[in-house]
């Protein structure tokens, strides 16, 4: 299964990630602070509510969250328009 991970360190959430998602499963977080995958499309719902737990209500984050992605097609569109190189994609 593809793995989505975001590196929090880098992040600045300009959505860039999201709008060259072209299965539509990352978004701006609701704070605009972060990127993130959308929580319907994220099967280890774990790792999910550590990013809103630690990630989200935070103005500055060091962890690197993989998010398991069962839609994710692996284009590397995401990883290409991550001027930050705050995102990647890795297969299981």
């Amino acid at each position: 299964m593809p793995k989505v991970i975001y590196d929090y360190s880098k992040c600045t959430g300009l959505a860039d990630c999201a709008e060259a998602c072209p299965v539509e499963i990352l978004e701006a977080s609701e704070s605009g602070r972060w990127c993130k995958p959308v929580d319907d499309e994220v099967e280890n719902k774990e790792v999910l509510e550590q990013y809103h737990r630690e990630v989200e209500p935070n103005d500055s984050s060091k962890l690197v969250l993989a998010f398991d992605m069962p839609e994710c097609i692996e284009c590397q569109a995401c990883v290409a328009s991550c001027t930050l190189g705050a995102i990647e994609i890795a297969s299981d």
